[in-house]
């Protein structure tokens, strides 16, 4: 027999090669696979987030001025398939002071606002509460375009002033003053009754200007310019209208002085499509807005 001399060393097998090449090739494309699978599964997240983040950047902007829709007649128009809606959107509050200007105004005290937020809004009207708890809208082309100014009555918001029988003084806030505006032609005649401002906005779901193919949520102000809000949605985002003593909400309108609330239903999409998938993802919330500026019943 040979002998195997000191420090010899035995080498793999071919054999032995082949079933550890296959093993790594194995292990390597179960490693690659999951990789590629956590990598899909992060990417469809991601596009899951951006498609809520849409719906919700969009809700936030509807709340803030849906809600201060007066109840009774201030939703100007509907959409039959709930694409859009028209509404007097109240920016401003204050109380009237005794009138006695001869008929031509109203001189009215409001509070302290948002400078920004005044300078934003577009003038379409104000409106007055009547005893019967629903509020009277007087329009600008009711007054041949004249806008609120500064008022040449100020004394009447004070109780010494000439011919007035009641102040109404409004309080500083946050270094805020208010205002005490003209407005016309004339409205409430009697001190204390609550005035408030408004613009006539527009909410439209349409074709998106930013992603072909897709819907657009725009706003627009009567005399301003129409934006693009918030996109992408898809074809089922709309409004849908809740009628008083109705327990479900339509999408076709009911009679616009009836309608007490809307569905929102913010159907997003993801700017993109995500890997293993071929089509945007996609998050719909839907709320519920009711208008909080109600009559008395």
């Amino acid at each position: 027999m040979l002998s195997r001399r000191r420090g010899d060393r035995r080498g793999f097998s071919l054999a032995e090669i082949i079933v550890a090449t296959t093993v790594l090739s194995v292990l390597g494309l179960a490693f690659t696979q999951l990789m590629l699978t956590q990598g899909r599964f992060s990417d469809q997240q991601n596009a899951q987030r951006g498609a809520r983040a849409v719906a919700r950047q969009s809700m936030n902007v509807l709340l803030s001025e849906l809600r201060l829709v007066q109840d009774s007649g201030f939703v100007d128009s509907a959409a039959t398939d709930g694409s859009a809606i028209r509404v007097l959107v109240p920016y401003r509050f204050g109380l009237s002071c005794d009138d006695a200007s001869g008929g031509s105004k109203t001189v009215v005290n409001f509070l302290p606002v948002d400078s920004l937020m005044n300078a934003q809004a577009r003038y379409y009207g104000y409106a007055w509460r009547a005893t019967s708890g629903r509020y009277n809208k007087v329009f600008l082309s009711d007054a041949g375009g004249l806008a609120p100014a500064s008022s040449t009555s100020s004394s009447q918001c004070n109780a010494s002033g000439t011919g007035s029988t009641e102040g109404v003084v409004a309080p500083t806030i946050a270094g805020r003053s208010g205002s005490i505006l003209d407005v016309r032609p004339m409205g409430p005649t009697t001190a204390g009754v609550p005035v408030f401002l408004f613009q006539r906005v527009t909410y439209t779901f349409k074709a998106s200007t930013a992603f072909a193919g897709k819907r657009g949520l725009y706003r627009v102000a009567t005399g301003g310019t129409e934006e693009e809000l918030v996109a992408p949605f898809d074809t089922t985002a709309r409004f849908k209208y809740w009628k008083q003593g109705a327990t479900a909400s339509t999408v076709a309108p009911p009679a616009l002085d009836s309608i007490r609330g809307v569905d929102v239903v913010l159907a997003g999409l993801s700017t993109y499509v995500p890997s293993g998938k071929s089509s945007p993802a996609r998050s719909t919330l839907v709320t519920s807005i009711f208008f909080k500026n109600v009559r008395s019943y």
